[in-house]
């Protein structure tokens, strides 16, 4: 059996990792078409030992499949959580930071008196959230995260809590963005409590949500050395195991052949396959399969995507006095380049030499495209500003990293369920096809290798 993956990001490695499993005697061939593997993890490690995520940096604990890899793996035991000191955020709102009040969790909160003396936001907008107790269920719709926290919440509610935070998860624009397929549990507590600050209330008493500050940082994880220790023992098993990985080489279409095998086609040449796995992102999937299937062509090409940057600096640790905490999100009414930013050498311990400091700035994604029309420079200049406005660090970074991600981050607009589950039709009709990547069932580590895993699974019974 032939088995090729298009794509040597997490995802495509992790597929032939579990395909190699499955089927030792397979001859696995992996094609990425950057000169390296790994897609947007990518961790930047200088001489002085300072570790920089130019991608993701961390892997959700609660989603079994990210971690089940990291066991199979034997890199269990570099596992490493965030620093107590660092479990706790903050929303930007004019020129300062505000702490996400304790037992706020993405869009409401579980405990009253945190955050009724809380800044972060008005008391009329408090007042609007109270209303909340007195609004019946919705029908049970897929529904926008704006529609569902402006009519729950309130417009201030959203502008200043869930657009930052849970918008901020899949830089999207959170009119547009599903909550069934992105945040499902907010529907379900509506459905069960009839109310979310009923719901978020019942969770705090369980214990559930009794220290969460924003994002739950207990459940966030890392490797030592970096998330890209991830995709280079993935490699090194791969190649040891016999599966080839081959880079700079461009996919541009697969179709069947005359003795109904696939045939992936490259730049100047084509290869035989009884089995093929696009992991990529929708777009290029949908480049790929114009001519095999139009339609199913047609309803990826369909998925949106945006882009973003991250932006790393280093300062002298005198330079930069953060405050205890993982970071700080930028509501998009707050008018500023940043997204969101990462204490990064507050959130994970042994990531920066002695008498450094390291943040992370996130620009772009569907609501800023347009601070990333700038070049480096501009762009650096504009995050600084930010930095000296909202954290006092006015001298010149020691060095900085600009990584720019042009279409990364797959858009879940309003029906996304009812898409996929039609590409995924579309999918079967294509016998030893599998699609995987962030377009599809969840745009996390965990997610991309869980659709790995069950990609193999259907092509490897």
């Amino acid at each position: 059996m032939r088995i090729i993956v298009v794509g040597g990001g997490i995802s495509g490695l992790a597929a032939a990792f579990r395909l190699r499993q499955r089927r030792p005697d397979a001859a696995i061939t992996v094609l990425e078409s950057a000169p390296r593997l790994g897609g947007a993890v990518q961790t930047e490690r200088t001489a002085d030992g300072a570790i920089m995520e130019l991608g993701p940096d961390s892997i959700i604990r609660a989603k079994p499949a990210g971690i089940a890899l990291i066991k199979d793996l034997g890199l269990e035991a570099k596992l490493q959580d965030t620093e107590p000191t660092a479990r706790r955020s903050f929303i930007a709102r004019g020129h300062r930071l505000v702490p996400v009040p304790e037992g706020l969790y993405l869009m409401a909160p579980g405990k009253l008196w945190p955050f009724a003396f809380s800044p972060i936001m008005s008391l009329r907008g408090k007042l609007r959230m109270a209303k909340d107790l007195l609004i019946p269920p919705g029908n049970g719709c897929d529904e926008s995260l704006g529609s569902f926290v402006r009519r729950r919440l309130g417009q201030e509610a959203l502008d200043r809590i869930a657009q930052p935070l849970v918008g901020g998860i899949y830089t999207a624009d959170p009119e547009k963005l599903s909550l069934a397929a992105t945040m499902p549990q907010f529907l379900e507590m509506e459905r069960q409590y009839g109310s979310m600050l009923r719901a978020m209330r019942a969770k705090t008493a369980d214990g559930q949500q009794a220290k969460a500050s924003g994002p739950r940082y207990g459940l966030f994880a890392t490797l030592q050395g970096g998330l890209h220790v991830l995709v280079e023992t993935l490699a090194e098993r791969l190649r040891a195991s016999g599966v080839d990985l081959l880079t700079d080489q461009t996919v541009t279409g697969v179709r069947r052949g005359e003795d109904g095998r696939f045939v992936v086609q490259l730049n100047g040449s084509a290869l035989g396959a009884d089995a093929v796995v696009l992991a990529q992102p929708a777009w290029g999937a949908a480049a790929v399969l114009r001519d095999l299937d139009p339609g199913l062509s047609a309803q990826l090409a369909s998925i949106a995507y945006a882009s973003v940057a991250t932006v790393n600096l280093i300062y002298p640790e005198g330079q930069a006095a953060l405050p205890a905490g993982a970071g700080f999100v930028v509501p998009a009414i707050e008018g500023r380049s940043l997204l969101a930013l990462t204490f990064s050498s507050r959130k994970y311990g042994g990531r920066t030499p002695a008498g450094r400091a390291v943040v992370r700035a996130f620009v772009g994604g569907a609501l800023h495209g347009h601070h990333l029309d700038r070049d480096d420079d501009a762009m650096v200049n504009a995050v600084r500003a930010d930095l000296a406005d909202l954290l006092k660090i006015h001298g010149a970074p020691e060095r900085v990293i600009v990584s720019r991600w042009p279409r990364a981050m797959a858009q879940y607009h309003l029906g996304h369920l009812d898409l996929v589950k039609s590409i995924r039709a579309g999918e079967k009709a294509h016998p030893g096809l599998a699609l995987i990547g962030n377009g599809f069932e969840g745009v996390g580590i965990p997610d991309l290798v869980a659709q790995a895993a069950a990609a193999a699974q259907r092509l490897a019974p």
